[in-house]
């Protein structure tokens, strides 16, 4: 162990980890810009800064609201309020490839202006007054229609790194779900063929949205889209519904108690091709043998003989001679019609046909592939189901849509994101999967603090930003099904450090540096001292946290298991040889303590080596 405890600069964001190979493509992007070559390529104004959003660091950390949250120390749930770049850039290290789900409902860009603009350096008022789009009181000069030219690259610009970002944080096996509707489908997919790349494409799924709208002049827009990507194809589960089964369907008992029916489709079907090991004769009940029509047959009478087909007018059975062995019992024989087309071993028609049993068992356990049309959960079900919680929220998508989309795969113990997550419609549906299927599914779930309309239900309600409709929104849903996972509420915000920190030293005075020896704002809470170190260390956010008390001095003990793991941290102003060695016998893998808290540099080292006697392998750092 060195030494000097390692101090932890929260202003360096060049310690921050640069992803290269997104520089990497935007040296392309350059190269292809200057070489003027022509290509089919996927472009827009103002997608090398959409680039450059991407792959800059973030200067921000999480501040921690326990007075917003619910049951804050245990929950493994996080609820983040603030821009979702920002907040997707602070999940990057510490989640990276640990996401199973994503599920966002963007906005569609329907012509009115959406929140989620990012103009790198000025504000959307200065940015629109500077292109004369608005005037200096905010008066729109230039509506927001498809022919102005930043009605798609904006829209894009926005989209882009956060999807770049989202792709990062998807484990190998995992997927993302993206609701759309016509405005922006045909670039969004584009832009998911981009970032996730075309053989990742799983399907452009069409959701029936409302059928009582008369709106349109053509057609009446009835519908909107999911597009689904997995991160790696070939490692994404397969997808699956269970069958609708009814028991009384299955007439039949066999001897051992099984339930059955017979199969919709015979064992003969003309359209197949004809193969091998698929021409051979079956024995009848009445000891006859029966085979497809065709122009060869076995040369010997026998059940399971076979014989090589000429042509594709050999037609044969649907089950190989190898699985008709191994399971006739599965076979139903059923007299036929005039117009049977099966053939006896001379070559006369027969009078059987041949259906395999179905099993009520196997088809109550058994999966189908889900259609790529959903009918189901239109937005009327998302309106009753908040009205029902009586919530001031309008367009949310219903809950049953993500319950749905969290069934097609095995997901019980999965994280699920949504950093789009509107009035927390996404953690409602984690909350009722778990409650249905006793599963274990975590949710992270980012919103803007964005102010709700001064005239609007919400405002008349009390509230004020929409994270607040949505953090009482889970509340409610949580208090209806008796869910008590909770959430663990968080905060995008300004690292907190002192402004005098970002001074050179020639703006500072002696005295200024005597004042600043703790580089933290006072009014920065135990909590957010931790997550600052949770951020810097690029340790998961939502991992358990035990206030405990040694020495009568208060001590934080973040995912603290044992020896060699976790976070102590002790933020006070009194710490004594004794409460060292206590914290130092904990054997943690990381202690953390506060910068005032020692009064001279004997006392670090004293720290230091208390730690290098009890606890060598703990690393021990100063904020």
């Amino acid at each position: 162990m060195s030494d000097r405890p390692e101090k932890i600069n929260l202003s360096d964001v060049h310690s921050r980890q640069v992803d290269t190979d997104l520089l990497n493509e935007l040296r392309e992007l350059f190269v292809k810009a200057e070489e003027q070559k022509e290509r089919y390529d996927f472009t827009w104004n103002g997608k090398a800064k959409a680039y450059f959003e991407a792959a800059a660091p973030t200067t921000k950390t999480l501040r921690a609201q326990p007075e917003e949250s619910v049951n804050f120390e245990k929950s493994e749930n996080l609820f983040i309020t603030g821009d979702n770049l920002e907040a997707l850039k602070l999940l990057q290290e510490s989640y990276l490839g640990k996401i199973d789900m994503i599920y966002i409902d963007p906005p569609y860009n329907t012509g009115k202006d959406f929140v989620y603009q990012d103009n790198f350096k000025k504000t959307q008022k200065e940015n629109d007054v500077s292109e004369g789009i608005i005037d200096e009181d905010g008066n729109r000069l230039v509506k927001n229609e498809k022919s102005n030219g930043r009605y798609h690259s904006d829209w894009l610009t926005m989209m882009y790194p956060r999807l770049k970002l989202a792709r990062n944080l998807l484990s190998d096996s995992g997927v993302i779900f993206v609701s759309i509707d016509d405005n922006e489908q045909a670039n969004l997919k584009l832009l998911m063929d981009e970032v996730f790349g075309e053989d990742n494409f799983v399907a452009d799924v069409t959701r029936i949205a409302k059928r009582t709208s008369d709106k349109g002049t053509h057609f009446r827009p009835t519908k909107d889209h999911i597009l689904v990507y997995g991160k790696y194809i070939s490692l994404l589960p397969e997808f699956g519904i269970a069958k609708s089964v009814k028991e009384t369907d299955y007439k039949f008992t066999e001897a051992n108690g099984r339930k059955y029916k017979k199969s919709g489709a015979s064992l003969f079907q003309p359209s197949l091709d004809s193969r091998p090991n698929q021409r051979y004769y079956i024995e009848a009940p009445d000891g006859s043998l029966i085979i497809p029509p065709g122009n060869v047959f076995p040369e010997k009478k026998a059940d399971g003989s076979k014989i090589k087909p000429e042509s594709n007018n050999d037609k044969v059975w649907r089950w190989s001679v190898d699985t008709y062995i191994k399971q006739k019992e599965k076979l139903i024989f059923t007299e036929g019609s005039s117009t049977n087309p099966l053939l006896d071993e001379n070559g006369n028609q027969s009078k059987w046909n041949i259906y395999p049993k179905v099993y009520f068992d196997d088809d109550l356990a058994g999966k189908l592939h889900p259609e790529d049309v959903i009918y189901d959960f239109p937005n009327s079900k998302g309106t009753k189901e908040i009205l029902q919680l009586d919530i001031p929220f309008s367009f949310a998508k219903p809950s049953e849509l993500i319950k749905y989309l969290g069934t097609l795969f095995d997901s019980k113990g999965g994280m699920v994101l949504d950093f789009f997550a509107g009035s927390g419609t996404t953690a409602d549906a984690v909350m009722q999967l778990n409650k249905e299927d006793s599963g274990n599914r975590k949710f992270i779930v980012v919103t803007l603090d964005e102010e709700t309309p001064k005239n609007s239900e919400a405002r008349k309600a009390g509230y004020t930003t929409i994270d607040q409709i949505s953090r009482e929104r889970i509340r409610r849903a949580a208090k209806k099904i008796s869910d008590t996972s909770g959430f663990r509420a968080l905060k995008v915000d300004s690292t907190g450090l002192k402004e005098d920190v970002f001074k050179t030293a020639g703006e500072l005075d002696q005295v200024d540096l005597l004042q600043d020896i703790d580089n933290h704002s006072d009014n920065r809470s135990d909590y957010d001292l931790l997550y600052d170190v949770l951020v810097d260390g690029a340790l998961e956010y939502n991992r358990p946290i035990t206030i405990d008390t040694m020495n009568d001095e208060q001590i934080i003990k973040y995912d603290y298991l044992g020896e060699l793991s976790g976070v102590v941290c002790y933020f006070g102003g009194n710490l004594t040889d004794e409460l060292t060695r206590q914290i130092a016998t904990l054997k943690p893998l990381i202690a953390v303590f506060k910068e005032s808290t020692f009064d001279k540099s004997a006392q670090k080292v004293n720290v230091m080596e208390q730690f290098r006697i009890i606890s060598p392998d703990t690393k021990v750092k100063v904020i």
